[in-house]
């Protein structure tokens, strides 16, 4: 909610109590009419920008009795002639807000009622899945992308952001590379099958074949060994260099080797029959299939951090209950140390439903 800190020594991080005038922006596109919208931009807990613009007449807002209108005309009157660096709420304090908060419901906080968004929306989210008319249909893996598509848009919901590193972009290269590779492999399995179908004898001698993996396998084996040893006796400088560059080119050979593994892993040593081509086609689209799967949950979660909301913010009943419905091991959506941690649910029914009451207690 944004308490005091000492901002020559930390990051100038607000929370809802301690907004500023100038993390306010009133009609943010200039349109000069009836609109009611206020772009906010601030850092949040743990310095993560949240820049939103938000439409207090949209209807979602508005609605049912809602407050939107009268929330925009608010936030203009706590603006009102005060300075940028004036805070909006001037007379609100985190303890005077969840004083206000327990008056509403007993035992309700700040920190209690972002909980309960953020297991609310979660349950929402997997519910809205679970309706579709293919959700039967979809294996444990792609259930468990569908749950970290609604864990996504609770880590959105709280602003769980995360910057995105230099391993991140190259491994999203390098999944991407791989899956070209699979597709180019796949298109050869296909022409193997369409030349063994035609049974023409002079171009099935063309067919590719492995290279041989074993040779090059043994070989790196006595480099690896001849590398220790070198390490092992080196005492000048010189002798030193020499091990090290030895013992990089051995690992350069090592990544070669994998790499041509890959390369060729379509292929076989002889001529394979068109029942095994049939079965290997069959395999490479499903390795596709799952490798796009990853691909895509990588990239779409790249910016966002789906571990906070779970440690943190989302009841993990939800989670578990879930799992038990719709036949998803635990493990799948949940490492070994939430699972520690999170034992005490594990008890739950699969009709097991978050509301109100639960998030009160906690």
């Amino acid at each position: 909610v944004g308490g005091e800190k000492d901002t020559d020594e930390e990051a100038d991080t607000v929370g809802c109590c301690s907004l500023r005038v100038e993390h306010l922006h009133f009609d943010p596109n200039g349109t000069e009419d009836d609109a009611k919208e206020i772009e906010l931009e601030f850092l949040g807990k743990d310095s993560m920008l949240f820049k939103q613009t938000i439409d207090f007449g949209a209807e979602m807002y508005t609605e049912n009795n809602g407050m939107g209108v009268q929330v925009y005309e608010n936030f203009k009157k706590f603006c009102k002639k005060k300075k940028s660096s004036d805070e909006v709420f001037d007379s609100l304090t985190p303890t005077i807000l969840n004083s206000h908060l327990k008056e509403i419901m007993e035992g309700l906080t700040a920190k209690v009622f972002r909980t309960y968004n953020a297991s609310k929306t979660l349950q929402d989210e997997l519910q809205k899945t679970e309706q579709a008319s293919h959700w039967r249909r979809l294996t444990a893996a792609e259930k468990v992308v569908e749950y970290n598509n609604a864990n996504r848009q609770v880590a959105i919901l709280c602003n769980h952001q995360k910057s995105v590193s230099k391993a991140q972009e190259t491994q999203l290269e390098n999944i991407g590379e791989k899956i070209g590779t699979l597709k180019n492999q796949r298109s050869v399995l296909k022409k193997i099958l369409k030349v063994i179908n035609e049974g023409d004898k002079s171009i099935m001698e063309k067919i590719p074949t492995k290279k041989d993996e074993k040779k090059e396998k043994e070989n790196i084996e006595k480099a690896v060994a001849k590398a220790k040893k070198m390490k092992d006796k080196a005492k000048t400088n010189e002798d030193k260099i020499a091990a090290t560059e030895f013992d990089e080119k051995t690992k350069q050979a090592k990544r070669d080797l994998t790499k041509m593994k890959f390369n060729q892993a379509h292929l076989w040593e002889q001529m394979p029959s068109k029942e095994q081509v049939s079965k290997k086609i069959k395999s490479w689209a499903d390795k596709i299939a799952k490798m796009e799967m990853d691909l895509k949950h990588k990239d779409d979660n790249k910016e966002v951090s789906l571990g906070t909301s779970k440690i943190n913010y989302m009841d993990p009943r939800i989670t578990v209950a879930w799992c038990k419905k719709n036949e998803v091991p635990i493990e799948k959506v949940f490492s070994k140390t939430l699972r520690d941690k999170f034992n005490w649910a594990a008890a739950v029914p699969p009709n097991w439903k978050f509301n109100a009451e639960v998030g009160r207690q906690g």
